[in-house]
């Protein structure tokens, strides 16, 4: 597993300076190959740096950010979720699922018993 650090190892002499190069030039291929793999959005946070380091963790902050409101979106729509006019029973639930799946993904876990207990207010408005 490669680590990504903002500098070569420290040395002295050829060895040094050798470590050095190949580390700038590892850097290099890092940085362009993060830049050309980004969305156009994304691009002046990995432009702007001059590190793979720097690039990685400005796109780490990026995602995470996306992320959080991502799951506060998704967090507000499990709690407001309500049955369309026209939406069989079978298609709400695997509407509910899928909520409840996504923010598995994020990291949010939502308790069994909270997900029946939503998913149920469709039908049985008084619960609420």
């Amino acid at each position: 597993m490669a680590v990504v650090t903002d500098s070569p190892a420290s040395g002295s002499g050829a060895k040094s300076d050798f470590a050095a190069k190949a580390w700038d030039r590892m850097n290099a291929l890092g940085l362009a190959n993060i830049q050309i793999s980004v969305k156009p959005v994304h691009l002046y946070s990995v432009t702007a740096v001059s590190t793979t380091k720097e690039a990685w963790d400005a796109l780490k902050d990026i995602l995470e950010a996306r992320d959080n409101a991502r799951r506060l979106q998704l967090i507000h729509e499990l709690r407001t979720l309500k049955k369309g006019g026209d939406e069989n029973t079978i298609k709400y639930t695997s509407r509910t699922k899928g909520i409840r799946q996504e923010l598995s993904m994020l990291g949010n876990q939502v308790d069994g018993n909270v997900f029946v207990f939503r998913s149920c207010r469709a039908f049985w408005p008084s619960m609420t």
